[in-house]
């Protein structure tokens, strides 16, 4: 595997987690759920943030040192 093929796998990642931050973001519009459960959401979509921004920053780092530019998000 190379640099390139392994910044395609985080990316890959990165929208499956995407995805997830899409669906939970989702959830937020029931509106039978309570502040502590709205908070509970609002907190997981805040970790799938940060797991998120985590791959793509990985991602392009790969891709750098393969001498290339990543151009997708």
């Amino acid at each position: 595997m190379n640099y390139v093929e392994w910044a395609e796998e985080y990316m890959t990642e990165a929208r499956r987690v995407l995805g997830v931050i899409e669906k939970k973001k989702g959830l937020l519009n029931d509106r039978k759920l309570n502040k502590d459960a709205r908070k509970q959401i609002s907190d997981i979509i805040i970790t799938y943030r940060c797991i998120y921004r985590e791959l793509l920053a990985v991602a392009e780092h790969l891709r750098t040192r393969a001498g290339g530019n990543l151009n997708e998000a």
